[in-house]
């Protein structure tokens, strides 16, 4: 691959990736709590979004990094429950000093929600 998106400075992807990201942004938190939800993210906006700035030959990078994390998330039952689940466990793996992979992310979630009731 002749041009690595991972060489673009942080803030033009971070420029695209808002771009790209908040016209699905409702669609996308309704996905996180009432699946099955229809959420895309087309080609022609990834294009759309590199153009403008003149870099349409990172596009198929991006386009496809999206697509496999948006397959990854659409698979899964109820990723933003998976998500705070593991947040809750590196959160408690510090908390008790210890390697995260002593810990139960769906325990410590539990931990979490009942000591903030």
């Amino acid at each position: 691959m002749k041009d690595n998106i991972l060489n673009l400075p942080s803030d033009v992807l971070g420029d695209i990736f808002k771009e790209i990201y908040s016209e699905y942004e409702k669609s996308i938190r309704k996905m996180f709590s009432a699946p099955p939800c229809e959420i895309e993210i087309t080609a022609q906006q990834v294009a759309k979004a590199f153009d403008k700035r003149g870099l349409i030959e990172y596009a198929p990078q991006f386009y496809i990094f999206a697509t496999g994390v948006f397959i990854g998330i659409k698979d899964r039952c109820n990723p933003y429950q998976e998500i705070n689940e593991w947040v809750a466990a590196y959160r408690m793996a510090k908390e008790m000093n210890v390697d995260v992979s002593v810990i139960n992310p769906k325990k410590a979630f539990e931990y979490y929600q009942q000591k903030n009731k």
